[in-house]
């Protein structure tokens, strides 16, 4: 399957081609402009982008901005000739548009990649029908009710990141994401995640979030953010054996006990936490990143198991012995 990403939307196309390489695509040049022929499949209650696009006029201007905006994308003004493109797109790249109404998208079916970041959205109700969706992006902009996503089962990766969601309980249902953002939000309740177990990486920094229980039965992740929370007991976090990078900064964490079965751990941050006693550390001996900065810590001598070390942050700690027990050059005594 390939999917054309053309010089309109450059500035996503790094980060598009780690989710088209995650969702097993390829692209194409931009003189391959035609989009994959599939069959378009309109909803027989619902109008199509050409109904839309004949009420242009008379459409109020928010919607007719977005109208517009999809025309340009089909480069032409014909609206049956931009139907007929646009019902068999896959993908496409909408973010940074100063969108508001999403309507005339609710009959593009046969989308499996959508960008809308960085807009003016609050209502996302037409994307419910977008159910050959695989990965969605609805960073920045104004969204608290998420229930529409609920229907988009076939998601893997979503951002979410930077809205003003608190109800996350629509997501229990996407149990094939693998990818999911979902920081700076105002997120305290996370058991819907519990149904996730396909997760591999989550983004949950900037909440409000204490009991992180629900993530014990996400085995599969590989990286997690927790930072800036209200996290004091970690033990949810002994059970996720295959992570390779979890950063906890800024919580409330004087008990590290629980990461010593982490040993996949390659990156680790727990700056500006509680913590005194480092010696459960002792066994990740595939760190090469660990950062305790802004800690209570006195004594490091734990840390001479883990030689494959190459930069632990430990100033503003309670440390006076400050010989390191690595390399000389691996200990951050003073932040630079």
């Amino acid at each position: 399957m390939k999917i054309c990403l053309t010089s309109k939307n450059r500035k996503y196309q790094q980060v598009i081609i780690i989710i088209l390489a995650l969702f097993g695509f390829t692209s194409c040049s931009v003189a391959e402009h035609e989009a994959e022929q599939v069959e378009a499949k309109t909803p027989s209650n619902s109008k199509s982008f050409t109904d839309w696009c004949n009420q242009k006029s008379k459409l109020p201007q928010a919607t007719r901005h977005t109208v517009e905006l999809l025309l340009k994308r089909a480069d032409t003004s014909d609206c049956v000739k931009a139907n007929q493109y646009l019902s068999k797109s896959t993908m496409l790249v909408l973010g940074d548009n100063k969108i508001s109404d999403i309507k005339p998208l609710s009959s593009l079916t046969n989308l499996t990649s959508l960008w809308l970041n960085d807009n003016k959205i609050s209502d996302i109700k037409p994307l419910s029908s977008l159910t050959n969706l695989t990965g969605l992006s609805l960073f920045n902009n104004q969204i608290s009710d998420i229930k529409p996503l609920s229907s988009l089962t076939n998601l893997r990766a979503v951002s979410l990141y930077n809205n003003k969601i608190v109800d996350i309980k629509p997501l229990s249902s996407l149990t094939n994401l693998r990818l999911l953002w979902l920081h700076d939000n105002q997120i305290s309740d996370i058991q819907p995640l519990s149904s996730l177990t396909n997760l591999e990486e989550l983004h949950l920094f900037n909440n409000k979030i204490s009991n992180i229980q629900p993530l014990s039965s996400l085995t599969n992740l590989i990286k997690i953010r927790l930072n800036d929370n209200q996290i004091s007991d970690i033990k949810p976090l002994s059970s996720l054996t295959n992570l390779t990078d979890l950063s906890l900064n800024d919580n409330q964490i004087s008990d590290i006990k629980p990461l010593s079965s982490l040993t996949n751990l390659t990156y680790l941050s727990l700056n500006d936490n509680q913590i005194s006693d480092i010696k459960s550390l002792s066994s990740l001996t595939n760190l090469t990143y660990l950062w305790l900065k802004n800690n209570q810590i006195s004594d490091i001598k734990s840390l001479s198991s883990l030689t494959n070390l190459t930069e632990v942050l430990l100033y503003n700690n309670q440390i006076k012995d400050k010989n390191c027990p690595l390399r000389k050059d691996v200990c951050w005594w003073v932040e630079s």
